[in-house]
This record gives C-alpha cells, sequence and structure tokens, in this order.
C-alpha cells in the first residue's frame, strides 16, 4: 500500500506542476504584444501546442490517479 501512495503523491505533484505550465502559457498568450504580428502568431500557435501536450499529460496523470484508486 506504502508504494501506491508514493506513486499517487508523484502523479499529483507532477499533474499540479503541469497545471502550472497550462496556467503560465495562457499567461503568455494574453500578454503578448502586436509588435510583430508573424513572430507572434508563431508564437500563439508553438504556445498552443504545449498547452494541448500539458493538458494531454493533465489526463494521463488522472487517468493514472483512477486506476490507482480502483486498486487499492
Amino acid at each position: 500500500m506504502p508504494h501506491y501512495e508514493q506513486v499517487r503523491h508523484a502523479i499529483s505533484a507532477r499533474k499540479h506542476s503541469l497545471e502550472s505550465v497550462v496556467d503560465g502559457v495562457k499567461n503568455r498568450k494574453n500578454g503578448m504584444q502586436d509588435e510583430n504580428h508573424e513572430i507572434e502568431e508563431k508564437m500563439i500557435h508553438r504556445l498552443n501546442q504545449i498547452e494541448a501536450e500539458a493538458k494531454d499529460m493533465i489526463s494521463y496523470c488522472e487517468q493514472t490517479e483512477s486506476a490507482l484508486r480502483r486498486e487499492i
């Protein structure tokens, strides 16, 4: 049982970290200026990709947490 708790804690910490990444990406996108539209569009596209990847990882963490709960 203790091993499951350690894994759940690690997953929870990773999920929290990923949620911070998503929040940071959103803040960065909101704070961009219109100084260079082309560069801004490329940056926003990349930030959207990072946000989507982080959300996918969060979903995976949640699925793993759920699976661990069922096994406990």
